[in-house]
């Protein structure tokens, strides 16, 4: 019972790194080429214009490497990535130092 509190515990204190590294893997494998799924509901009721539309393929065109096509896909795209990619490094951060917290003697 206490590992699984302990599991928990911590799924709950790191629940945003999880889900930035999750979007990011998901983004990733995600295929840049042809028709993809979209969680966006403007353009699933077919709404052609949607400012907000483009951001996602962008990031992935950024994660594969592919800056150029990201930002014609979307400016903001390439500032998303640098700025999770920033995110989750301070999350990591405060996971390994609440995680092996330094002793100081006095």
């Amino acid at each position: 019972m206490y590992l699984f509190k302990q599991i928990s515990k911590n799924l709950y204190f790191n629940l945003e790194l999880i889900i930035w590294l999750g979007a990011l893997l998901f983004l990733f494998l995600s295929p840049i080429n042809g028709h993809h799924y979209t969680l966006c509901p403007l353009s699933n009721l077919g709404v052609e214009s949607c400012p907000g539309c483009g951001l996602g393929r962008s990031v992935s065109m950024a994660l594969h490497g592919n800056i150029s096509k990201s930002i014609e896909m979307h400016p903001f795209g390439l500032i998303a990535v640098i700025v999770i990619f920033q995110r989750i490094v301070f999350l990591s951060i405060n996971f390994f130092h609440f995680k092996h917290p330094k002793t100081t003697t006095s």
